[in-house]
């Protein structure tokens, strides 16, 4: 199945079995076509400079859960752990590796239940490619890191717990 075959059908089953969805976040209707996640994808790696090595768009939002389109390249990055939200990387594009466990040394709290960290200790690597699915439990310290020669497109779904 394509890649957006499987985000669909993914985002469905998301949905369906979050039940701290309202009315009204039930009621809105979003629809992003394969042209116009192509044309984010763009966008966001021309927004690529000397100061930042990823950017993000945020296309859904809402008390419980949201989504974004994110594009980063080689770089320094950093290590984050998130109490509450676990998230969801659906790759369109490019490949990189995920540390998925371990420890954050030094770790700053962002915002509360937020932390980052420069690097991450421990933990198992994960290479991950156009059409790859990664779900990441709440609590999990994990970064992605882009090697040089690489690149990734990803749609990361980000959903808090109860």
């Amino acid at each position: 199945m394509h890649t957006r075959g499987r985000l669909t059908l993914l985002i469905t089953a998301l949905l369906l079995t979050t039940p701290t969805l309202s009315a009204q976040e039930l009621a809105d209707y979003n629809y992003w076509s394969a042209f116009q996640l192509d044309s984010i994808d763009r966008e966001l790696a021309g927004q690529i400079g000397a100061n930042n090595r990823g950017v993000t768009d945020r296309i859904i939002d809402y008390e419980h859960y949201f989504a974004a389109v994110a594009h980063l390249e080689p770089g320094p990055g950093f290590s984050e752990s998130h109490a509450d939200w676990s998230d969801l990387y659906v790759i369109f594009f490019g490949n990189a590796s995920m540390v998925l466990g371990g420890t954050i040394p030094n770790p700053t709290e962002t915002t509360p239940g937020e932390v980052r960290g420069a690097t991450i200790e421990g933990g198992t690597v994960q290479r991950i490619a156009e059409g790859d699915i990664v779900q990441v439990p709440a609590g999990t310290p994990h970064p992605v890191i882009v090697g040089p020669g690489e690149q990734i497109t990803y749609f990361i779904f980000k959903v808090r717990g109860s």
